[in-house]
């Protein structure tokens, strides 16, 4: 079943409209892919009801009121550690005039721009110091100890007395992680920065009074999320699975919607982005591949696409460096085949296709040259590839279909470029590769063969690749030699692999002078008349 409906059955039986779709990030940096997900997951939740002729607000939380907690390693040693603590909308910017939080958002917000994503873009801190939060933070100080029940019932934290969920912004450092809240008689709270709260930022000890209302106070993520949901009229909010395991923050996020008297939001838990080893993607830590190193390396549809295909509740194991990235093209390409020809077998997989169109030229049937092909060709400077894409398509290409082209293009070379591994690349090697050592008798027979019609009709005479072709293949005819042999001698003594493009547009790319300087190289060190 196309997951897209499935969710949209269990908002249409369990949710109360109008609906309001949101999703949250708190801007630490850079972020990866991984946090794509959520946005894409929502965006199409929020279009799929939009679609239905159902009422749908869809918003996209930057948390930038929390603590800088840790210094990202491309951050490391330009002073950042001296911000260890402060909320990240009083962080200056690494570039330019924005603060810190505004600076990766807007990176953020610019990737799922592109990938069609267009949520209404809020920042926790205009609605903290709007004075939004200030009833649900009274709320949460006066109701402290039904709080602290839920953090002991859910995930068996023991909170202490005179504890309470809300974090001071100290006037006197700035700092928000280091602060503690002390007591609460209605109007304000004690609290004291300590030096020794927390393990990765060093308070001041300022102690004082002050009320936590109109930004000079921030309640701590498990309660801060269901406040956002009453805030803001929050009631479908999905999220990682790391929020929704058993006594995680959901859990708690859940109960506390019985404090400030609303629905709990309807969940679709999702799986996380996982690195080519299994491992988990992370900002901080400089693991994976960052959401703006998606666009630049996939068109905007596939980038979608590559998000939309898998089920929410399965994990995506994207793998830039090998051959998922090759596969990925393949599926929407495919996909984009059942849509046009609207294939009754493949409704759903025609679905994800048009669930991740983002330009309407994608819903007429459009050409799509394959990228594995494209990927060999850019490597080859004597092909043509807007007439070897004609060629494939048999007629003229559209305008749309040469921009498609030109994407996938642009995409090829970022790929040999940055991940592709070396079997995909290939390149003349100047010195005879060692390979040549273990070429059989019958491939050196080829290559003397091959060496004889070169120098006789190719070597001073223009060629096209077909007719090369075919004569390459008649060479190994004629010794018995299968063809697939005869091209693994070509790549070895050109390319130093056993595999490669087309053999005849290689020679040709190589030139037919250096091919047969080469030849004649192997030929005399490694065949039997010259030993």
């Amino acid at each position: 079943m196309y997951w897209p409906s499935e969710v949209i059955e269990k908002i249409q039986r369990d949710v109360v409209p109008p609906f309001h779709v949101d999703d949250m990030k708190t801007p630490s940096g850079q972020i990866h892919i991984g946090s794509l997900r959520g946005v894409i997951i929502h965006d199409v939740i929020h279009k799929e009801l939009l679609k239905r002729g159902l009422e749908s607000r869809y918003t996209y939380i930057y948390n930038d009121m929390d603590p800088m907690n840790k210094v990202p390693v491309y951050l490391s040693g330009l002073g950042y550690e001296n911000d260890l603590g402060k909320p990240l909308f009083k962080i200056k910017s690494p570039e330019g005039k924005l603060n810190y939080a505004q600076f990766y958002a807007n990176i953020f917000t610019g990737v799922f721009n592109v990938l069609g994503a267009h949520p209404e873009v809020i920042f926790s801190s205009d609605l903290y110091s709007a004075g939004k939060f200030n009833s649900t933070i009274r709320e949460s100080l006066d109701k402290v100890k039904y709080i602290r029940k839920i953090y002991t019932d859910i995930a068996g934290y023991e909170k202490p007395e005179g504890w309470y969920p809300l974090q001071v912004i100290c006037p006197n450092c700035g700092k928000v992680g280091t602060s503690l809240v002390t007591s609460w008689d209605g109007a304000k709270v004690d609290f004291e920065c300590k030096e020794d709260l927390v393990s990765w930022a060093k308070g001041c000890g300022h102690k004082g009074r002050i009320s936590p209302f109109d930004g000079n106070a921030k309640l701590m993520w498990k309660v801060d999320w269901p406040a956002h949901w009453k805030v803001l009229g929050v009631n479908i909010e999905g999220a990682g699975k790391d929020h929704t395991s058993a006594g995680g923050s959901r859990d708690i996020a859940n109960q506390l919607c019985g404090l400030f008297n609303i629905p709990v939001p309807l969940d679709v838990p999702y799986e996380w982005f996982l690195t080519k080893e299994g491992g988990k993607m992370s900002t901080s830590k400089g693991i994976g591949m960052y959401a703006k190193e998606l666009i630049e390396v996939l068109p905007p549809e596939v980038a979608r696409f590559l998000i939309l295909r898998t089920h929410y509740n399965t994990a995506i194991l994207f793998d830039p460096n090998g051959e998922t990235f090759l596969d990925l093209f393949d599926e929407f390409d495919r996909c984009a085949k059942f849509f046009y020809e609207k294939d009754d077998k493949n409704v759903d997989l025609a679905q994800y296709f048009e669930a991740g169109i983002i330009r309407d030229e994608f819903r007429t049937p459009t050409f799509l040259p394959r990228f594995r092909s494209i990927a060999m060709y850019v490597q080859m400077p004597s092909v043509d590839i807007y007439n070897w894409a004609a060629t494939e398509k048999g007629s003229d290409l559209t305008t749309f279909e040469k921009l498609v082209l030109e994407e996938r293009v642009y995409s090829a070379r970022q790929w040999l470029n940055k991940y592709a591994p070396e079997e995909f690349k290939f390149s003349f090697q100047e010195i005879i590769p060692e390979l040549c050592s273990g070429l059989s008798h019958e491939q050196l027979l080829f290559l003397e063969e091959l060496l004889i019609l070169l120098e006789s009709k190719y070597l001073k005479n223009a060629v096209s690749g077909e007719d090369l072709q075919q004569e390459i293949f008649e060479v190994a005819k004629k010794i018995g030699l299968s063809g697939k042999a005869a091209f693994e001698a070509l790549y070895i003594i050109l390319l130093g692999k056993t595999n490669g493009p087309r053999a005849a547009w290689l020679l040709l790319d190589i030139g037919i002078e250096k091919v047969v300087e080469r030849i004649n190289s192997v030929v005399a060190k490694f065949s039997p008349k010259s030993v």
